[in-house]
């Protein structure tokens, strides 16, 4: 029987079918692509410089107020000229101890208080604190002896001092707007009490804080606070200390008009304007009849009003005023 020849192996085939050379032109085999078992390349963002997130930058602080060479000063000073009159700014400035006064700013308030008192070309003042923390968090307990000597001071025709705080033994007799945007305390509500217009914003509190450390009213708390509000209100804040909201303070009196956040300052500035516009003499004498005759007997009180008349009715704003009515100008305050 014959033997069958052995299978020829695919691979033996192949060299002698390459050995007698292609049958066909033969391309030659793409390279054989490896897998890739490393993930790909990341493109970072500094390859593309255009494409680079922003660098962040810290933005600077808030200026402060400025007022020329002295806008470091404890107590800032500006007068602004409007229609009518001239409003004069006082700012207690100094933010990083929530405005607490020390010696130095209250000389100054002493002083800012006598040209608001004396310059008759001053119609209205607004009294504020710089940053958004404070109105003013009273005295500064580092240096009360300091404020003690500024109370010792004996103003001139005067038989008493002017009050550590700086001038708040002075009343006032033309129209003082006082705003809060954050804490008032001790001094600092004293102070506030000084407005003849309080206004504050929503997050004002109020406190006659100096309660817990012995120290006691004497920059006209106990006069104005009962005067304003009655004893029912003024007695509890005086006696506990109690720190009470902007709203709660609204509803005792205390406050004329709550305004938004941020907007304090600038509706005490359109009020002082407004001010500015009403016929002078009538509302001075109005304020101070009212000021002067709030502890008389009532017909004393209703006495010393109607010596105003005529005065007031002979003054040159009141002829202007009531010209302006009869050519059928108007003008209610907003």
């Amino acid at each position: 029987m014959a033997r069958k020849p052995p299978l020829r192996s695919k691979t033996k085939s192949n060299r002698a079918a390459r050995a007698k050379g292609p049958r066909r032109k033969e391309r030659k085999p793409a390279a054989r692509v490896q897998p890739n078992r490393t993930p790909a390349k990341t493109i970072r963002p500094a390859e593309f410089p255009k494409s680079r997130p922003p660098t962040r930058v810290e933005s600077p602080p808030t200026a402060p107020i400025e007022a020329g060479p002295t806008a470091s000063a404890p107590v800032l000073v500006a007068t602004h000229a409007v229609d009518g009159g001239r409003i004069l700014q006082i700012t207690i400035n100094r933010p990083k101890v929530h405005n607490a006064v020390n010696g130095e700013a209250a000389g100054l308030l002493l002083d800012a208080w006598r040209q608001f008192r004396d310059d008759d070309s001053l119609t209205v003042a607004v009294l504020h604190g710089a940053g958004e923390q404070a109105f003013c968090s009273g005295a500064d307990l580092a240096g009360l002896e300091e404020l003690a000597k500024v109370g010792a001071v004996v103003d001139r025709g005067a038989t008493m001092g002017n009050g550590p705080m700086g001038g708040s033994r002075l009343v006032q007799m033309k129209p003082v707007i006082t705003v809060s945007q954050g804490y008032t305390y001790a001094g600092g509500l004293e102070l506030f009490c000084h407005g003849h217009i309080r206004l504050a914003e929503p997050q004002a509190t109020f406190s006659v804080a100096c309660r817990r450390w012995g120290v006691p009213l004497v920059d006209g708390g106990t006069v104005y606070l009962p005067r304003l509000l009655g004893w029912g209100s003024a007695l509890p804040l005086i006696i506990t200390g109690q720190r009470i909201s902007a709203e709660r303070a609204s509803q005792i009196g205390l406050v004329w008009e709550l305004t938004p956040t941020d907007e304090g300052f600038a509706r005490a500035m359109s009020m002082a304007r407004q001010i500015c516009q009403q016929p002078r003499d009538a509302l001075l004498a109005d304020l101070r009849s009212a000021l002067e005759g709030s502890h008389l007997p009532l017909d004393a009180a209703l006495e010393l009003e109607s010596r105003n008349l005529t005065p007031v009715m002979h003054s040159e704003s009141t002829r202007q005023g009531v010209e302006a009515f009869l050519q059928g100008k108007r003008f209610w305050f907003t």
